[in-house]
């Protein structure tokens, strides 16, 4: 009986071995990442002001229509985006959103709202600060992959909840160049696939920034957003993510 449990015994063991040095595979490349990215510099930000060129999309085509912004963030839920020198304020704060003009405030529809919710849930920064640091989570080692001309290394990492998000890495900078997640629509439960993809790093503060940032939906893109410049920690006015306060600057 021994002498035929012995094979089986061994085959598992080898596969248990090989699982695991995948695993550690996965985690040296996403600590490689980590420190491409700016290390705990990059774990430690607390706000951002960016000034930005937001390229719309209508079923992966340009619409022409190229927006001005300045984005203000305060991490982790905390942001303000006023287009056009201020005349249009979009306030995201926690679980709620609002769009301010000389009209008044109104919130925002709730499919945008949702669609915000699901990215920051599989932003690049809960992904590297949050699931990777988390032992639940399955990290695994996909092989390499194509990423705009640059070559890849494909790690999917899946938390305790079965949620999954796929990190394309570069092989030479080991820093991101696609962060894709699948998900079912509430309504009709067909299952999307979003993704984003970074582009034109450059060092700012000693964090790796990219200049060029890309999001696609199914495949087709939806939206482009060119950096201008980008401050790292800076000091916040009180009320800045106040619909009120935003509100009342228009009377």
């Amino acid at each position: 009986m021994l002498c035929l449990l012995w094979p089986s015994l061994l085959a598992g063991q080898a596969t248990d071995a090989t699982a695991q040095a995948n695993q550690q595979k996965a985690r040296a490349t996403l600590a490689a990442t980590l420190q491409a990215l700016g290390g705990q510099a990059w774990l430690d930000l607390r706000s951002s002001r960016s000034r930005a060129r937001i390229a719309s999309f209508f079923q992966g085509t340009p619409t022409g229509e190229v927006a001005e912004a300045t984005m203000t963030r305060q991490l982790p839920d905390k942001e303000r985006i006023d287009f056009d020198k201020g005349r249009v304020v979009q306030i995201f704060s926690g679980n709620s959103g609002w769009e301010i003009t000389y009209k008044g405030k109104k919130e925002l529809p709730a499919e945008q709202e949702d669609a915000r919710l699901r990215w920051r849930k599989h932003s690049l920064r809960t992904v590297l600060g949050e699931w990777y640091r988390n032992p639940a989570t399955v990290l695994m080692d996909e092989g390499q992959s194509q990423v705009e001309r640059h070559l890849a290394e494909k790690i999917m990492l899946m938390n305790a909840a079965n949620d999954a998000v796929t990190l394309e890495i570069d092989t030479e900078s080991h820093l991101p160049l696609r962060l894709s997640f699948a998900w079912r629509d509430p309504q009709f439960h067909d299952k999307n696939l979003d993704a984003v993809e970074y582009d034109n790093y450059q060092k700012i503060d000693n964090i790796a920034t990219p200049f060029t940032v890309t999001r696609t939906h199914n495949g087709e893109t939806v939206r482009q957003t060119y950096l201008l410049g980008v401050q790292y920690n800076v000091a916040l006015k009180d009320g800045l993510f106040d619909p009120d306060r935003a509100a009342a600057h228009f009377k």
